[in-house]
């Protein structure tokens, strides 16, 4: 399987209409809450991330605009 790395905003950019400013920002304040208390769970949970960027599988949970948000905020932080 051929992978492609991207950044942030490729990743919003390439959604075009379908991207979800409302569920990206839902994503960087959950993100933001969570290293905030949790800080030491930071490497497992960007790893969570990625994979479910990577699987694009988004049934019974956010959908990608919610896993961009998470991604740039780890990338914030």
């Amino acid at each position: 399987m051929i992978s492609v790395k991207m950044n942030t905003s490729a990743l919003r950019s390439l959604m075009g209409e379908s991207f979800n400013h409302d569920e990206y920002e839902r994503g960087r304040k959950d993100t933001y809450n969570f290293l905030t208390k949790q800080p030491e769970l930071s490497a497992p949970k960007i790893e969570e991330v990625k994979q479910m960027l990577q699987n694009g599988e988004y049934r019974n949970c956010p959908g990608p605009s919610y896993w961009i948000g998470c991604l740039a905020e780890f990338d914030f932080i």
